[in-house]
């Protein structure tokens, strides 16, 4: 009895272990795969984590250590429309854009972010300088 509920509990871990849910971040919500014009974005733990880049926050900047987390991002120069969650030519982005996020909490009262903003310019301005 003993060595059938040994087998039985096998063989339930190994398939289970071919059914885990892929978990990629996308428009606030956990997809399994990226949608058309985007990639998965797989934190390293090496404190090289990039930012998105959106039609708000074109720049790209080194966010720090992150761990754990992936994410779908925009192909090549596309950048994310965060109202539609489509990746468009950063020169189609909507023109009527909301204001950052900061200046928002700034305006109500609340104490802005602690983080450490880098000070050395993102890979996408090393690229464009030649």
């Amino acid at each position: 009895m003993k060595i059938c509920v040994a087998i039985l509990l096998s063989t339930i871990c190994f398939v289970n272990g071919f059914s885990t849910k892929r978990c990629l971040l996308f428009n606030k919500k956990c997809v399994s795969h990226c949608p058309r014009n985007m990639h998965p974005y797989h934190t390293r733990c090496d404190g090289e984590t990039m930012s998105q880049r959106t039609c708000d926050d074109p720049n790209i900047y080194v966010i720090g250590y992150t761990c754990g987390w992936s994410r779908c991002d925009c192909n090549a120069d596309l950048a994310l429309d965060e109202n539609t969650g489509d990746c468009v030519p950063y020169n189609s982005c909507p023109l009527d854009m909301p204001r950052a996020r900061g200046q928002r909490r700034q305006k109500f009262g609340m104490p802005s972010s602690k983080r450490v903003k880098p000070s050395f310019p993102d890979a996408f301005e090393r690229a464009s300088r030649g």
